[in-house]
């Protein structure tokens, strides 16, 4: 995914102007470790100075400019999905793992963020087809989400320079 990417300029810049996932942000706020010591890389950042990273073959881990952090998605393709499906994610993750209040929540701000961009819903469309994501049920992804935050989050704690803990999204 991440050389599909770099490959087709208008799917990054639709990724990076509409759904915040800029595969030419690299660079964290902060140095940033595993506490397992695994392996960390950056794939993409967002707006608001968080990074997306890849913790070695597996699941990308988000770690926002505040000192939050946990796991999104299982693997790149997911994140994608993810920032696609639920453009609005940041906005539900305080509601898992309740599937149906992240729903909720997911409902509003998605409104909210459709008054701002009228051609939101053309453009997930536009950037599904051209990454070739298939349908995107956000059902699905939240469910993911919820998983993601619950489950394997705990097994990847994000240290800063000095050695203290991320908190956990």
């Amino acid at each position: 995914m991440l050389d599909r990417l770099r490959e087709d300029a208008s799917a990054a810049a639709l990724l990076a102007d509409v759904f915040d996932f800029d595969v030419a942000r690299l660079d964290p706020v902060e140095p940033v470790r595993l506490a397992s010591g695994g392996e960390l890389r950056p794939i993409a950042g967002d707006a608001a100075g968080g990074t997306f990273f890849l913790c070695g073959n597996g699941p990308v881990l988000y770690a926002d400019s505040e000192g939050s952090a946990g796991i999104v998605a299982a693997d790149v393709d997911a994140v994608v999905r993810l920032v696609v499906g639920v453009p609005t994610w940041h906005d539900v993750v305080a509601d898992a793992p309740d599937v149906d209040a992240m729903r909720e929540s997911f409902e509003s701000s998605y409104a909210e963020l459709k008054a701002e961009e009228p051609e939101l819903d053309r453009l997930r469309a536009e950037v599904a087809e051209k990454l070739d994501l298939g349908e995107v049920d956000v059902e699905e992804l939240l469910a993911a989400l919820s998983r993601c935050l619950t489950e394997l989050s705990p097994g990847y704690v994000l240290l800063n320079e000095d050695g203290d803990e991320y908190d956990r999204l």
